[in-house]
């Protein structure tokens, strides 16, 4: 006690005069002198704002995983909502909306933990196996497009082979004209954003920024999704066939999630498919 009234005799000066200056400010900002007041309240509003939106930040960045997750699963929610509206039962024919119909699809969100594009033969693995209940032949879709089939399966991960592996096919549409072409991909032409359409009817009118999209036929994906967008068109006389390169809806050097594709009549599909 005896320190402290010390220390109080020591530097009585500057503590009275900390007092007067305390003193005059309170009266300076009052909300009596209207002015310095308004200064005052403004200054502190923005500092405290700032500090709330520096919170927010930090608190926003670190909820990421979680906010991402909950994306995830409302993306394939509504996958499953949208996709499932038509069912494809021929090359001309679909059951629109129809009730009689169970939904055949189902979707698996999953997250890609190695996405190879500069190879010959390039593969993506997914956190996801044969416990979440994928199995070799599904296709796997990204947000925007098709990615590619499952190749192999363990118990917690799938090796997908995707568009850009020169062993992966598939019929595909033209949007406008319903024309079916081969999707190939030519390592020594092609790279990870663009793709061939084979063995188009030369007659067929495709443009530029025309779509190719999925068939449905094989079962492996849903009807009208996006494959890539028409960038050139080569006339192939002497087959009288069209060779179009498309830049692919998806960009294989940024993909982080994708949805495995769950059909639930593939297996009749393929039934039907063999005893052709």
């Amino acid at each position: 006690m005896r320190n402290i009234i010390l220390l109080i005799q020591k530097y009585r000066n500057f503590l009275f005069f900390l007092f007067l200056e305390f003193i005059s400010l309170f009266f300076l900002f009052s909300s009596r002198n209207s002015y310095h007041h308004y200064n005052y309240l403004s200054s502190s509003n923005r500092i405290t704002s700032s500090l709330y939106n520096f919170q927010y930040n930090m608190f926003s960045y670190f909820s990421l995983r979680e906010i991402n997750n909950e994306l995830l699963i409302e993306n394939t929610s509504l996958k499953n909502q949208v996709l499932n509206k038509d069912m494809v039962v021929g090359r001309k024919f679909i059951k629109l909306e129809d009730t009689i119909y169970q939904k055949n699809f189902l979707f698996k969100e999953v997250k890609v933990i190695n996405s190879q594009f500069k190879y010959f033969e390039n593969f993506l693995i997914v956190n996801a196996g044969s416990k979440s209940g994928i199995k070799e032949k599904m296709g796997l879709i990204g947000t925007k497009g098709i990615l590619g089939i499952v190749k192999n399966v363990t118990d917690n991960y799938a090796t997908i082979r995707p568009l850009i592996n020169p062993n992966f096919g598939l019929k595909v549409l033209h949007q406008n004209t319903n024309s079916w072409g081969d999707l190939i991909w030519i390592p020594q032409e092609n790279n990870f954003q663009n793709i061939f359409v084979k063995n188009i009817p030369i007659y067929t009118k495709v443009k530029q920024g025309d779509y190719f999209i999925s068939s449905g036929a094989e079962g492996l994906f849903p009807a009208g999704l996006k494959v890539g967008k028409v960038i050139e068109i080569i006339e192939n006389i002497e087959q009288q066939t069209l060779d179009i390169k498309l830049k692919i809806e998806e960009d294989f050097s940024r993909i982080k999630i994708g949805f495995v594709v769950m059909n639930k009549t593939v297996d009749e599909i393929n039934l039907h498919l063999k005893k052709k």
